[in-house]
Parts: C-alpha cells; sequence; structure tokens
C-alpha cells in the first residue's frame, strides 16, 4: 500500500486489550456510498414527509434497521467520498473517474442529511477532501491494527479486499450475505490483499477509468505477481516476462518496458493510503449513543415515523453492549 502525501504522526501507545478469552475487539469500517447509492437506485427520488427527495434517506435508514443490531461491539465508522474531483488521484491523471457523472443535487442533498443522521445517532462519520472513502478505512484499519483489534470492513468493493490483511478480518455486505476472509480472497483473485493493487495496475480498472496493460487481464496478472512477487519486480527486469507461461509473454514484455512511468502511476491511483493525518482520534471511533431529542431530529432529516423511533433504540443499545475507549486512547 502506498504511503499519504502528508504522513500522520506515529500513534499514541497503549493497545486496547480484550477481556480474557474474548478475544481482540472488531473495528467496524463502512463504505457508506455503496448502501446509499442502492437505496438512491431502488426508490430514486420518492419524496420524504416534506416533499424533499428522499428515497436514498429512507433506504439507508432501512439499511441501518436491518444490519446496524448485528454489527460487533467496538468502534464504528461510516466513511464516505467527498474527492471524486478534487482529490490526489484526479490531479495526478485528469482522467480518473471522469467518465462517471457528477451525483445529481437532490442525492447530494441526502448525501449530507444522511451524514447528519449519522451524528445524530452518535455514530462516527468521515469524509476528506483529498482522499477517498477506500483510503479512509485502510487509514482507519491500519489504527485498528496497532489498538489490537481486527477488522471488519462493510462493502461489495474489490478495491477493499486490499485492507483484509489478517487471518480473522473480513470484508462483507450485509445486504447479500456476503463474508470474505482473507483465505478466501486469495482462492477468488489467486493473489495475496497486498498483491491487489499491482493486479490493477496491470489488468487495469474500467470502473475507474485506469486502463491497464492490452491484452492483460486479471487473471494473466495474477499469474505474473505470483511468479514475480510484485510490480516493482516486474518493472525491475520486464525481460524475464518472456519466460513466463502465458499467453503473448514476449508481447507483454515489450510492453512492460515501455510502460513503466505509467504503471508507477497506474499503482498511485489503485493503492490504499493508510496513514491519512489529521483523523479523529481512535476513542471517536466508539458510539456515543443518540443525541438528546434524536427522534425529533431524524423526523427533520427525512427518516420516517417508524425508522425514527427504531434507529436511537438500535444507537443506544450498541453504545451500551461496546467497550468504552480504554483510558489511553479516549478522544
Amino acid at each position: 500500500m502506498i504511503p499519504a502525501p502528508a504522513p500522520d504522526p506515529a500513534p499514541g501507545s497503549g493497545a486496547t486489550q480484550a477481556a480474557p478469552g474474548a478475544g481482540p475487539e472488531v473495528a467496524t469500517l463502512v463504505d457508506s456510498s455503496i448502501f446509499v447509492f442502492r437505496a438512491w437506485f431502488s426508490r430514486g427520488e420518492q419524496p420524504d414527509a416534506q416533499g424533499r427527495p428522499g428515497g436514498a434517506v429512507h433506504g439507508f435508514a432501512h439499511s441501518l434497521c436491518q444490519w446496524l443490531p448485528t454489527i460487533p461491539a467496538g468502534p464504528v465508522a461510516f466513511a464516505f467520498d467527498t474527492s471524486l474531483r478534487s482529490g490526489f488521484r484526479h490531479r495526478i491523471y485528469p482522467a480518473y473517474k471522469a467518465h462517471r457523472p457528477p451525483a445529481p443535487e437532490a442525492l447530494r442533498a441526502q448525501f449530507q442529511r444522511i451524514r447528519a443522521i449519522l451524528d445524530c445517532l452518535g455514530l462516527a462519520q468521515l469524509a476528506h477532501p483529498e482522499f477517498e472513502a477506500d483510503d479512509l478505512i485502510a487509514s482507519l484499519a491500519a489504527t485498528a491494527r496497532v489498538h489490537g483489534c481486527r477488522v471488519e470492513v462493510l462493502s461489495a468493493d474489490k478495491d477493499l479486499t486490499q485492507v483484509i490483511l489478517g487471518s480473522e478480518d473480513r470484508l462483507r455486505d450485509p445486504e447479500r450475505g456476503t463474508m470474505l476472509s482473507r483465505a478466501d480472497i486469495e482462492r477468488r483473485l489467486r493473489i495475496r490483499p497486498e498483491q491487489v493493487a499491482d493486479m490493477l495496475a496491470l489488468a487495469g480498472d474500467r470502473s475507474d477509468n485506469i486502463p491497464g496493460l492490452a491484452g492483460v487481464g486479471a487473471s494473466t496478472a495474477a499469474r505474473m505477481l505470483r511468479r514475480f512477487g510484485d510490480l516493482d519486480a516486474i518493472l525491475a527486469d520486464p525481460a524475464a516476462i518472456r519466460h513466463c507461461r502465458i499467453r503473448g509473454a514476449a508481447r507483454i514484455a515489450e510492453q512492460v518496458a515501455a510502460a513503466g512511468d505509467a504503471l508507477r502511476l497506474a499503482r498511485r491511483l489503485t493503492g490504499l493510503v493508510t496513514d491519512i493525518a489529521g483523523l479523529p482520534g481512535w476513542g471517536r471511533m466508539y458510539p456515543r449513543g443518540p443525541q438528546p431529542g434524536a427522534v425529533e431530529r431524524l423526523e427533520e432529516l427525512g427518516v420516517t415515523v417508524g425508522y425514527s423511533q427504531r434507529l436511537p433504540a438500535i444507537a443506544d443499545a450498541l453504545h451500551r453492549r461496546s467497550p468504552e475507549a480504554p483510558v489511553g486512547i479516549r478522544p
């Protein structure tokens, strides 16, 4: 994984200690946008009680009611994207995600209300003008490991397989009932999570408008990485690719020899940043419980009456069953 342009200071000492026999705490890191977009595409501009477009808010509230009670006790953080046109990737490669249309105004307004809903429930939510939600999740996961937590990421994004480094870490989609461990990822992709960014640089990533090498797909890239280890080793000796048992090995060797700078740039785009500076203290990741007047505030934000009653109760239960932040890492 790549370092951030401005590294954060070294984390403080004092790892979280779980109770004897309880195992490590679980840090739940949510890729929020995937659940918001699912709600948006299924409910569109369905109006809320105040006549505003509210389908995404309603769908996200429904999702929270479905799976928030199932997450393990421990730190919880929701990551959002606000950097798709302003972040460092777009500056170093203007074509990055340039094929994606901007979010409609009706959806952008609902994103803001959804973030306010999480604040109202006492749940940490983060965004950054330079970095994407995936980077925030990768950085929080690195901090979680410093504090002795295992990591559970809620998403279906292939890029986040890079975060599943520990044997007990999980990538889970609670709405579709899927869950991948490190071993599952290695079996499915036939590479280690640490090699995913290199694979995407070699094969390209159409969803992010990263071209990759002509004629090299994920399978071929994985075979190259299993032989050489990483992209740096491939770039150090392109001629050695000719000896790989892959279709078009000579042609691919020539491409790699000619495209070293492009592949290094692609690797900066596909790798996740693990040391973003200035994030809230780890103690702020623990559920704090709903704010006073949460029911009324949720209804102002467009949450329907049934969900406005249930969500504060769920948030309160999560707060009560989650341990407090250890003294050494309180906010």
